[in-house]
């Protein structure tokens, strides 16, 4: 499981359904570790998100275990110069479920870029979130890019639908 950019700052500036989200999410990472998946973490480094400040963190209430990796970025692809598709390669793991933020900027690229390079890709339903888009409302823009995603570049599905086809 990919954990995308969950971090205190951007939880803080409470991004639509948050709180939804956040129990979305714990439940979605509690229920990978007991299934023995790994969860990974992806963390953005900006301006904004400044290395080493209290916002930058990834956020108390889904912080990683002691074991997790966490793989630092620059960009909104959970790839680009992170090395996450060479360790992914080497643990042989096809198959990536993904939650986490901004809905339309880091998840969909990453959902695309793991798509180019042949991952088979699943995006928990309700398991992102995201801000408002000038005249879009983030409601808007997440069921967008979900129905983008499903059946195209990924299955978009309730954790418990996502987890019986392993």
């Amino acid at each position: 499981m990919l954990v995308i950019d969950i971090q205190t700052a951007l939880i803080e500036a409470k991004p639509y359904a948050v709180d939804n989200c956040l129990s979305v999410w714990q439940k979605a990472i509690t229920t990978c570790r007991e299934k023995n998946i790994e969860v990974i973490y992806v963390r953005h480094n900006d301006n904004e998100l400044l290395t080493g400040s209290h916002g930058w963190e990834i956020y108390e209430a889904i912080a990683p275990e002691v074991d997790e990796k966490i793989f630092d970025k620059h960009y909104n692809s959970a790839f680009k110069e992170t090395h996450l598709q060479i360790y992914l390669d080497s643990q042989a793991i096809e198959r990536l479920i993904i939650i986490g933020m901004a809905t339309n900027y880091c998840i969909d690229t990453t959902v695309k870029v793991a798509f180019e390079f042949g991952y088979n890709l699943a995006v928990v339903k309700n398991g992102t979130t995201t801000f408002a888009e000038r005249e879009i409302t983030a409601e808007q823009l997440i069921q967008h890019y979900e129905n983008t995603w499903n059946g195209h570049f990924a299955q978009v599905a309730d954790l418990e639908e996502i987890l019986k086809e392993d």
